[in-house]
This record gives structure tokens, sequence and C-alpha cells, in this order.
């Protein structure tokens, strides 16, 4: 899903531009991305805390995350399409790089199958 979210920000000039019918394949695309992103994100984040810490480990790592990464981006995505003279261009390069961040905090999280849940 997360290459997806980098292909998807790649192509939200074309897109865009398409008039209405891109439009609503933007909006069901993007959406549709959203959606298979926050599904495994319910599995994932409380495994990455031992079971004794798992709710309240995975609930501010969410907020925490949602206050400093999510809160800031329509304030940066303004800035980007201000200085992109009202192209979505950098917005959608945004929306790409942070993607490839989110890969690679991915590819680098340890799996957690064989941990003993107990200790």
């Amino acid at each position: 899903m997360t290459i997806g979210i980098i292909a998807f920000g790649l192509v939200w000039v074309p897109m865009l531009s398409a008039g209405t019918l891109g439009v609503q394949a933007w909006l069901i695309l993007g959406f549709a991305l959203m959606g298979m992103t926050f599904g495994p994100m319910g599995a994932l984040l409380p495994e990455l805390f031992p079971a004794n810490l798992r709710y309240t480990g995975s609930g501010i790592a969410y907020n925490l995350s949602s206050i400093l990464g999510a809160a800031v981006a329509p304030f940066i995505a303004v800035a980007l399409w201000s200085a992109g003279g009202g192209s979505p261009f950098w917005v959608g390069v945004y929306l790409s790089v942070m993607a490839v961040l989110t890969l690679v905090a991915l590819l680098l999280g340890k799996e957690t199958r064989e941990v003993d849940i107990e200790s």
C-alpha cells in the first residue's frame, strides 16, 4: 500500500487535470489507499510494544504521531501549493516523500511473530 501511495502522490496533477472524472478517480483511489493503510496499522502498532504496555504504548504513539505529523500536513500542503503557483504538484511530491519515509520505517521495523508475549 505504501508503494501505491508513493505512486498516487506522483500522479496528482494528471488526475486532478482530467476534469470531473479525474477528480472522482483521485478521491476514490485516495480514500481506498487511506483505508487500506489504516487497517493493518491496527495490528502493526500494538506489536511494537510488550504485552503489558500495548494499549498505552500504541495509544500514545498513534496520538502523538497524529499531532506531530498529521496536524502540520495541511499547513505544509498549503505552503507547497502556494509556492508552486497554485499547482498541486509539490503537494503530491510531499505525500510521496512522506510515504517513502513510512516505507523505510516499515522495512526497518522488526518482526514480532517469534517474540514471546509472556516476557
